[in-house]
């Protein structure tokens, strides 16, 4: 989560930051920290659109929220929840909703929808935020950090908040403990020194069987383009995201799979793939969850996946240990390339999701109330995981649900998912050893931050014409060169091909837009020093 000299518009997240937040004693002035407004006898309800959990209505966790706004804010909070379909529809019904006033919720959470999002702002839909947070938002301005809060920022103005923004980074280069103890060797550092563990994890039998069935590198294939992760260890010590723009030495902006050093990293993965180090299933698996059960089976050694699969409450975790009881998991630094280059996967600053206050809402001030307390450690814990003692306990300094998945549901528990979702101390559900591994993201992820290119608007013409056909091709010739069905020659085939099929014009609108937003991100940095470092 963050740090930036000049702006390189790419993802900064806060890992560490601490939201202030007073007790309850003083009615509103608690709630939001500013002291400038006192409490109102008038009620305040509330509609809020929820995506997340089993859309459970009239839920405990709704009521437990009702009371604990009233009691914060110091008068009577209703709250209707507005619940969203699923994916392949929640964005049509968010956009019907936002087409009448009559419809609209007061509170409006939504993904993507750019386009949508700057029709709502013209048409007046969307309220500003920035007088409100000024009063009523210190928990989460304090929160959010100014690289985040840039991708809400329009022109002076904050019409939307993210809703969940990703710890630095949420990955990292997993490794069996255990194979590593057997086979007497060390950990990996260097892409030498790695693929010389994956060598023996695949022909020394690791596992004792006498069977030759484990292998080095795995993971999920083609499930989608971020899955280029599976080879991360490899690409990303040679300065290569694939699928990602990449600021070049001359400042320039190029498409990360066009990049000679994608080239030489691919020539490792075909060598790597030839010899068997690399489970054939990352070619041909396109699902995730499939991978979770090859890797929890215990016959791969090494996986570049979520921090969170090191939490005993993760299904991963659970499997793992289930199928390979003495068997250990092991987070180890990203693996450096030939020039001395690592770095774990930067995560995107601005969020994947929103929340806004619709002009429909009769007292916005008293919705940013409601999300500022919500944003709160004690109530996200409330909202999230439920009372302690009743619904969880913490034994150890671990958490410990107290109920079936179906138990949660039935209580709304996760109804609230992505509604400022905090990802420091107050995400209870990770130990004491996961919390050490996402802040030590912060450092590991800044090497691939300072090159990568976060745009913060989804409004670009020329990449939506052509990436699709683009990336149909790199991914052809990319599994190719990987399995060894095609040449290594095919990559500068790829790269000719990529600027013939509209790559030239994908990159003069990307370069186009990395000149803006440089620049507005300077001015950004004036107007926040202004206007919200105050109110912190």
């Amino acid at each position: 989560m963050k740090k930036l000299k000049a702006f390189v518009p790419v993802a900064f997240l806060t890992a560490s930051l601490v939201a202030c937040q007073n007790g309850g004693s003083n009615g509103a002035n608690s709630a939001d920290g500013a002291g400038q407004s006192k409490p109102s006898d008038a009620s305040l309800n509330l509609s809020m659109a929820l995506m997340g959990g089993a859309k459970t209505p009239n839920s405990w966790a709704e009521k437990a929220l009702e009371e604990d706004l009233t009691k914060a804010l110091g008068k009577p909070v209703a709250l209707e929840s507005v619940f969203l379909p699923g994916w392949e529809d929640a964005q049509t019904k968010i956009n019907l909703n936002m087409s009448d006033k009559s419809t609209m919720p007061d509170i409006q959470w939504w993904y993507g929808m750019d386009k949508e999002y700057t029709n709502w702002v013209k048409s007046g839909a969307l309220v500003d935020l920035v007088p409100y947070l000024q009063k009523h938002g210190k928990t989460i301005l304090n929160y959010y950090s100014p690289e985040t809060m840039f991708y809400s920022y329009e022109k002076g103005k904050m019409y939307r908040l993210p809703g969940d923004v990703a710890e630095a980074t949420s990955m990292t280069t997993i490794i069996r403990k255990d194979w590593l103890d057997k086979l007497g060797l060390k950990v990996p550092t260097t892409v030498d020194e790695y693929i010389e563990v994956l060598r023996a994890f695949t022909k020394r039998d690791p596992d004792g069987n006498g069977k030759d069935d484990t292998y080095g590198l795995s993971g999920p294939g083609i499930a989608g383009s971020a899955e280029y992760r599976t080879f991360a260890p490899i690409f990303f010590a040679y300065k290569s995201i694939p699928n990602e723009f990449m600021v070049q030495a001359d400042g320039t902006v190029k498409y990360g799979a066009v990049l000679p050093q994608t080239k030489e990293a691919l020539k490792v993965l075909q060598s790597m793939y030839k010899e068997g180090l690399i489970d054939p299933r990352t070619i041909s698996n396109t699902d995730a969850n499939k991978f979770e059960e090859i890797a929890a089976s215990g016959k791969v050694g090494s996986f570049y996946r979520w921090i969170a699969y090191f939490n005993p409450s993760s299904t991963l975790y659970k499997s793992f240990k289930a199928n390979n009881p003495s068997g250990e998991l092991l987070a180890i630094p990203p693996i450096k390339g030939p020039d001395g280059f690592s770095s774990d996967y930067p995560e995107a600053v601005g969020g994947w999701c929103f929340i806004g206050v619709t002009s429909k809402a009769k007292d916005p001030a008293g919705a940013v109330q409601v999300l500022n307390r919500i944003a709160s450690p004690e109530t996200f814990k409330l909202v999230s995981f439920g009372k302690e003692g009743e619904h969880y306990k913490m034994e150890n300094g671990q958490f410990q649900s107290l109920l079936t998945p179906d138990e949660q549901n039935k209580l709304g528990i996760g109804n609230y998912t992505w509604y400022l979702s905090r990802k420091d101390e107050a995400n209870i559900s990770n130990i004491p050893q996961v919390i050490d591994l996402f802040k030590k993201g912060e450092a590991t992820s800044k090497p691939l931050r300072e090159l990568v290119v976060r745009f913060k608007t989804n409004e670009r013409p020329a990449f939506k014409e052509y990436i699709k056909d683009i990336e149909k091709v790199r991914d052809e010739v990319f599994y190719g060169i990987i399995s060894g069905k095609k040449s290594i020659d095919e990559f500068d085939k790829f790269v000719d091909k990529y600027y013939a099929m509209g790559g030239k014009k994908v990159e003069e609108e990307a370069n186009a837009l990395y000149k803006a937003q440089k620049q507005e991100y300077a001015e950004f940095l004036t107007w926040y020093d202004k206007e919200i470092k105050p109110y912190k």
